[in-house]
């Protein structure tokens, strides 16, 4: 089985403009003192005369210009890749003026998307992995190229310079500081930019305190609210309970209480009061005469009145 991505090649024109880029930045004698300090095999792709002698579809094996590339780092950085960083961001800056339509002000994220072809089109026949994707605190661009670990590496540095270049354009970290952080795994590269605030979410509620004791059920502590409307509650059921047991009785015993009621009448002056008369039962009534008068029978004998004797006999 072929290595994936065997006929991979690189532009001779991206070799050029790095050392364009460098010769602008560290100046035109370091540039050309560069052969001399690479190995005999990448002298060629190193020069600066005969790279700007190139057509402008001229390519290289992307093998040999991961090699140069990497010789270039050594000999005029540390190789950490930040003097590749610093060269990309130049290169990819001078493109961006160029092409100012590809600039959103304020937008990071829509500028570096637009610098997508920049990045890849160094790279012929091949196929480049870039995922761009937004996360709370910034932008997360994932790149790489399948089955070449040394172009990954080389990519990342390049993505970390094509950030910053837009950045310088887009200005939307102006509250919070740019901060890049490059991972690389194997053929995957992953740069981090952080240069916004996450959202933070409401803080969380304070923990109850346990209870110190060891046993029993733990007890809630009623709130001020809860015990005023206890005791109202409290106080309005004593107060309707009278009403309620009065409203009860009266209607069980609603006609002896009218007779109470109704009975007593307003007192006078004291006066020997009399007795009232006995009642008779209405069972007990002699009916009348036919011309209206009640017989004698019928009225009641008087108290003092003595009863008669009965005449003598003749």
């Amino acid at each position: 089985m072929g290595t994936p991505n065997a006929g991979a090649r690189l532009r001779a024109w991206f070799l050029r403009n790095l050392l364009e880029a460098a010769e602008r930045e560290l100046g035109a004698q370091i540039v050309a003192d560069l052969p001399g300090r690479v190995p005999a095999r990448l002298r060629q792709h190193l020069s600066l005369e005969r790279l700007r002698a190139t057509a402008a579809l001229d390519t290289i094996p992307l093998d040999e210009g991961e090699e140069a590339v990497l010789a270039f780092e050594q000999a005029l950085g540390d190789g950490s890749g930040q003097t590749l960083e610093r060269l990309a961001c130049e290169m990819l800056a001078r493109q961006l003026v160029q092409a100012a339509a590809a600039v959103r002000v304020g937008d990071l994220f829509g500028t570096v998307a637009r610098l997508r072809a920049p990045i890849e089109h160094p790279f012929v026949d091949t196929t480049i992995q870039f995922d761009l994707a937004r996360t709370p605190s910034g932008l997360r661009l994932t790149i790489g190229i399948a089955g070449r670990p040394r172009a990954t590496r080389l990519l990342g540095h390049i993505a970390m310079g094509a950030i910053h270049a837009a950045e310088r354009f887009a200005r939307e970290t102006h509250v919070e500081p740019l901060r890049l952080e490059l991972e690389t795994f194997a053929d995957r590269a992953r740069v981090d930019a952080h240069f916004r605030r996450p959202s933070s979410a409401p803080p969380a509620p304070d923990p109850i305190p346990a209870s110190r004791r060891s046993s029993g059920a733990t007890r809630l502590v009623p709130s001020l609210s809860d015990e005023v409307a206890r005791i109202l509650d409290a106080s309005f059921s004593s107060s309707e309970r009278p009403t309620l047991s009065g409203e009860r009785s009266r209607t069980s015993d609603e006609p002896a209480r009218r007779l109470v009621v109704d009975t007593p009448a307003p007192r006078s002056d004291p006066a020997p009061r009399s007795d009232p008369a006995p009642r008779s039962d209405p069972e007990s009534r002699t009916p009348s005469s036919p011309d209206g008068t009640k017989p004698d029978s019928a009225k009641p004998p008087s108290v003092n009145s003595r009863p008669s004797r009965p005449p003598p006999a003749r």
